[in-house]
């Protein structure tokens, strides 16, 4: 269905260059070079729909003594920015074929589709994939359960997925470009988002101005920036364009407000002061372009009224469809003072204002450097930015925005070789509450545990909604400005010595307690053959697809730890390995092992090894 739906944004997007949007015949013309039509790159898709846990046994790992350890902490670092988890296999991989090859074989992987495991999934539990409408026929439509489906199937993604790398950067995608079901008008629109997902994903590799492009007319974003249902201006009735879309996909989605440096530093003018991006005078001009488009389903602009967002569910996952009579064609000025000449249709328009955005040399330093931020580390030195934003502006080959590039060259530079920052106390970033989960799932081979739906049907999956105010759930941000600001500097000796901890924002002294609470709820009593598994949580198996059961999460497979229980130590090094990439001290590493060393049973060795390094700052923090 996803490969369906793919050919057909394509088609939709295509046929928009050449048609009028309301149906007229009047074919479109580049109008210079800031019409030229975008050629998307077209990953490749999983043909399946249904993710499974590893139950390989895994290979053994380097202990401390051996000669390959610091070559296994290297690749467990690498893998802990590239992946949402290390795993004992990737650094086998890595430790035999290097981590150029393991890169490699991630940016050629198949995309695992959002929209095709929720489509999947609910109808599974006997609910449509696509109803006949959003609300009220509850029967039909299962609203709670899809959104409980939704995140199963993500989290499913991102632990049991082969697309490590790519999803990995939909992560940090969804926290710039962002789009939340938190917004106004959000509710049941659960297909939206995954398919708002698919679209991060499928240009995480390919090229930054079709994303742009994409996102632009995208429903939900259309609906969050309220840039849908949005007219021309009438000022003889007062309406007048919508600015919100237009001033966020300049703040936040591609220059920012300051003029920048090649290495991300902020341009300074002849008197030392910063200089604007734009003025509110480019923020009207683009306002202007963003009119005109509704719903694709939509036979006339904004019908519906009161109800004009609730349209049938197929329009929330349809590229937006243009009303050229409701779009103001009149000619414009842009960034750079370049001239948009009357009389283009929305399509051209649109095309238009991308292509002028990504002339702006801007866009290589700042979304390079948020790119690196969300990836790597919260300070990422000026040379290291600028190598990576010369990558974004050219691939080598003229191409501009090229992603795979420029992902290909935040995880090889030379700023990640192991001396090279071990000795950067600020090197690093705090993980998110996704990380810190996925981490240890990923790690410890995760299994689902069984959700029953409503026709009965029970489905092993992992189902979990971050639900305390200190986490992080994906496409959930308060705000468009996402959960944090990349710029933020706690109090203290960060803003001192002009350090930024973005993450920290949201994660005070209550976080950490509450974080704790929650690792040693996800690793204690959770091996899949302990018999006291079910102990104390009134249920013999798992939960109901209507609500989220914390004391049911996944199940962890912990037989490799489980050999290693007669071996403090080793067992110890392993753990240390696969979660800290090795961060925990030679000193630490034997206290840890003396201290479970006086527990009889083999399995609470593990448990409370396992926890003891989850809630170390080692763990907390990426390297």
């Amino acid at each position: 269905m996803f490969i369906k739906y793919r050919k057909q944004l394509t088609l939709a997007i295509s046929a928009a260059v050449l048609l009028t949007a309301c149906g007229g015949s009047g074919k479109e013309t580049d109008v210079g070079k800031n019409n030229h039509i975008i050629t998307p790159p077209t990953p490749p898709i999983s043909e399946t729909t249904v993710l499974k846990p590893d139950t390989q046994p895994d290979p053994v790992l380097p202990s401390r003594q051996e000669v390959d350890w610091e070559r296994a902490i290297e690749a467990a670092q690498f893998l802990s920015r590239a992946s949402f988890g290390v795993t004992a296999k990737d650094i086998e991989f890595i430790l035999d074929k290097g981590k150029e090859a393991w890169l490699e074989q991630q940016l050629s992987a198949p995309l695992t589709s959002q929209v095709e495991l929720l489509d999947s999934r609910v109808e599974a539990y006997g609910y449509l994939a696509v109803p006949p409408s959003m609300y009220y026929d509850s029967a039909t439509n299962g609203e709670w359960a899809r959104m409980v489906a939704k995140q199963d199937v993500w989290w499913e993604t991102v632990v049991w997925g082969p697309d490590q790398l790519r999803q990995r950067v939909v992560l940090a995608l969804s926290q710039i470009l962002v789009v939340s079901h938190q917004g106004g008008g959000m509710y049941a629109r659960e297909r939206g988002f995954a398919n708002y997902s698919d679209i991060l994903a499928s240009q995480a590799f390919g090229s930054f101005e079709q994303l742009l492009l994409e996102v632009s007319l995208n429903p939900i974003m259309g609906i969050y920036l309220s840039a849908i249902n949005n007219p021309k201006a009438d000022p003889q009735r007062g309406i007048f364009p919508d600015e919100n879309y237009a001033r966020e996909i300049l703040q936040l989605f591609s220059i920012g407000l300051e003029e920048l440096n090649l290495d991300g530093s902020i341009k300074l003018d002849a008197s030392g002061n910063s200089i604007a991006t734009y003025d509110q005078n480019r923020v009207n001009e683009f306002a202007r372009i963003f009119t005109g488009w509704s719903f694709s389903t939509n036979i006339e602009f904004a019908e519906g009224g009161e109800f004009a967002y609730w349209r049938t569910p197929i329009s929330n996952v349809e590229p937006m469809k243009a009303f050229a009579e409701y779009h103001d064609s009149g000619a414009k000025t842009l960034l750079q003072g370049e001239f948009i000449p009357a009389g283009q249709t929305p399509m051209q328009d649109m095309r238009s204002a991308i292509r002028n955005i990504m002339s702006h040399p801007n866009v290589a330093p700042f979304i390079s450097k948020k790119l690196i931020q969300h990836l790597i580390t919260s300070n990422p030195s000026p040379a290291y930015v600028a190598r990576v934003a010369s990558v974004f502006n050219d691939n080598g080959a003229g191409m501009k925005g090229d992603m795979k590039a420029v992902i290909k060259a935040i995880y090889l530079d030379e700023e990640l070789a192991l001396d090279a920052h071990k000795e950067q106390e600020y090197f690093g970033k705090r993980k998110e509450s996704p990380l810190v989960i996925a981490g240890i799932w990923r790690s410890f081979k995760a299994r689902g545990t069984p959700v029953k739906g409503p026709n009965g049907v029970t489905i092993d999956t992992i189902q979990y909604l971050l639900n305390e105010p200190t986490e992080e759930t994906f496409l959930y941000a308060p705000t468009v400005f996402n959960f944090y600001q990349t710029d933020y500097s706690p109090p203290g000796v960060f803003t001192q010595n002009n350090l930024y901890a973005p993450e920290f924002q949201v994660f005070g002294g209550a976080a950490a307690i509450n974080q704790a609470n929650l690792l040693a709820n996800l690793i204690y009593r959770r091996h899949y053959a302990d018999k006291q598994l079910y102990l104390n949580t009134g249920q013999a198996s798992g939960a109901n697809i209507f609500w989220n059961n914390p004391p049911v999460k996944a199940l962890l497979n912990l037989d490799a730890e489980l050999a290693l229980a007669d071996t403090p130590g080793a067992l110890v090094d392993r753990i240390n390995l696969l979660l800290t990439q090795g961060q925990i001290s030679e000193q630490h590493s034997k206290l840890i092992a003396e201290h479970i060393k006086l527990l009889n049973d083999p399995l609470e060795r593990v448990y409370e090894a396992i926890y003891l390094i989850a809630i170390s700052p080692e763990y907390a923090v990426q390297r």
